[in-house]
């Protein structure tokens, strides 16, 4: 027959209430308290003698599933107990005889802790003490005095621990980057989606990917898109990236160079600091440990009381006290002096060491000074003593006006003349009347060694005339030869009744050899040999032949010049 509602009754004097009590006994409260009043969860109170001590139905509404709520006194709906050592706990709860899942107690430890710790309720095996984000507990997670709730979890056989002390920081968080975050990767705040920041691998190369450094990954790995956690501030443990060959206890810890990385390097600029860390125990497997609190380093013009946000090419700091700032502007000469200009202040411009030394290592007066007085525009000289100057007349030598001629020679001024073109002329000569007809030198012409040079070029002009006897159809002929009449090679003729003119040019083939062409009137070449250009140069012959009336021919003008 099942049980029916439970009515309101009295147990002696005493009114009772049967959905709770108290009971004389948890077999009366379970006689008395029918199946249809009861509820998972439900307190009942049991009468110990001295008190009341509370019950629940904690698993079901069975007479078995009504357990004790704790190990005595009248308050709190939880299991509870104070338990005493240091990271060995032990502790004694009334009523409980096996760890279930999900079985909670509230913990209130006499002593805190100093590294991992166990938990042992009534000698049932001591079990692991875990953050309830699956790290195990650190030392400080614990303090003296301090109250947890510990969570039985079958599945990892440990306590999960409520409450621990606030020494770690830690965020639940979205993975931005394109890359798997693994434990100990360095990250900074990159955005936010929903209620979860998004972070992707920081890196010391630029502002963008340092500023916001914000924690290390404390899960195993976050794959992108994916959300985990990471560590703010605290001992991050279990890492891999501590190997004792790089790293020692008491290293410090910075933002690396590469996408996620550590250094023990310090950053210098271009790079930016910014300080993880410390290592607490460095180790070649997946023991290694660090203490992260980040301090991000701050660019100049970043602080409170600079501004330098916009700053100039080579731009100083100066401070103000007008308003207490430190501020980007020009360097100017009255900030090393207030009595030195600008102009003076350059001056400084080119000064290799300390000006003081410098001078100081001058002699102060000269050992023989030198004296004298000398005339506007003219040399200074010293006198045969050598210790006074004085000038040099114009009338001997020349006036600085006529020295300042040299400004803009480039080289030796001689070896340039003997590279201008040089002009050789033969004098004016004639023959008078009664001359024969046959060819006569009028003049010659002599052309120096050194004068031309092998693939120089050879400009001859000519110009003559019979200057009495003239007339039609009486003709006489100039010719110019190489070194004399009789046998030399003939460079050129020109036929006339008056006036004769021409011009020859030349080129040397080589030191003893030179061609000729006649360009007016035109002959062919002549190939005339010589000689030596270098060191005998040659001789040129101008003969005229004309007819016994001639009475006079006179040759003007017979120039030779280099024209290459």
């Amino acid at each position: 027959m099942s049980k029916q509602s439970t009515p309101v009754f009295v147990v002696g004097n005493e009114l009772v209430d049967a959905k709770y009590g108290p009971y004389l006994s948890t077999t009366q409260c379970t006689n008395l308290l029918l199946i249809g009043d009861r509820k998972i969860g439900q307190t009942v109170g049991i009468y110990n003698g001295t008190g009341i001590d509370e019950y629940w139905f904690r698993d079901g509404i069975e007479d078995g599933d009504l357990v004790a709520k704790s190990s005595g006194g009248t308050g709190g709906g939880i299991l509870h107990g104070t338990a005493s050592g240091t990271d060995t706990y032990t502790v004694s709860i009334t009523g409980v005889t096996a760890y279930n899942d999900g079985d909670a107690y509230l913990i209130r430890f006499t002593n805190g802790n100093t590294t991992g710790c166990t938990l042992n309720i009534n000698s049932l095996g001591a079990k692991t003490l875990y953050r309830n984000n699956d790290g195990v507990l650190i030392g400080g997670d614990i303090v003296a005095g301090g109250e947890m709730l510990c969570i039985y979890n079958s599945t990892t056989d440990s306590f999960q621990v409520i409450g621990t002390a606030p020494n770690t920081l830690l965020a639940y968080v979205t993975n931005a980057d394109s890359v798997t975050l693994t434990k100990g990767m360095v990250v900074y705040a990159f955005g936010g989606t929903g209620d979860r920041l998004t972070v992707k691998r920081a890196k010391n190369t630029g502002d963008s990917t340092s500023a916001q450094t914000i924690g290390l990954v404390l899960s195993d790995s976050i794959a992108s898109n994916q959300k985990g956690l990471i560590m703010m501030q605290g001992l991050l443990d279990n890492l891999s990236i501590l190997p004792t060959s790089t790293w020692a206890d008491g290293d410090p810890v910075y933002l690396g160079a590469t996408d996620g990385s550590i250094t023990k390097t310090k950053p210098h600029a271009p790079n930016h600091l910014v300080y993880l860390g410390f290592v607490t125990t460095a180790s070649n497997g997946n023991a290694g440990r660090m203490y992260v609190k980040v301090q991000n380093g701050y660019e100049l013009d970043e602080l409170h009381d600079v501004q330098a946000q916009s700053p100039n090419n080579k731009d100083g700091i100066f401070f103000d006290s007008a308003d207490s700032q430190w501020k980007a502007r020009a360097v100017s000469a009255t900030d090393i002096d207030a009595n030195v200009s600008n102009t003076e202040f350059g001056y400084l411009n080119g000064v290799t060491s300390a000006i003081q030394t410098q001078l100081d290592g001058k002699q102060a007066t000269l050992t023989n000074p030198v004296t004298g007085t000398g005339t506007n525009n003219e040399i200074a000289a010293f006198n045969s003593t050598g210790s006074t100057i004085t000038s040099l007349s114009t009338s001997t030598y020349p006036s600085l006006t006529e020295f300042s001629y040299v400004k803009g020679v480039t080289s030796a001024i001689q070896t340039q003349f003997g590279l201008t073109t040089v002009a050789y002329t033969a004098p004016v000569a004639s023959i008078t009347s009664g001359g024969s007809a046959a060819e006569t030198t009028i003049q010659t012409l002599t052309v120096p060694a050194g004068a031309f040079k092998s693939g120089d070029q050879i400009l001859l002009t000519l110009w003559g005339t019979r200057t009495t006897g003239a007339s039609s159809g009486v003709n006489s002929t100039l010719t110019t030869r190489i070194t004399n009449i009789s046998g030399a090679t003939v460079i050129a003729t020109v036929t006339g009744n008056r006036h004769h003119n021409y011009t020859i040019t030349g080129r040397c083939l080589s030191d003893t050899s030179i061609i000729w062409w006649q360009n007016s009137p035109t002959t062919a070449a002549a190939t005339t040999t010589v000689p030596s250009l270098a060191s005998s140069g040659f001789t040129l012959n101008f003969s005229v032949t004309r007819d016994l009336n001639t009475s006079e021919f006179t040759l003007y003008n017979a120039i030779c010049r280099k024209y290459n």
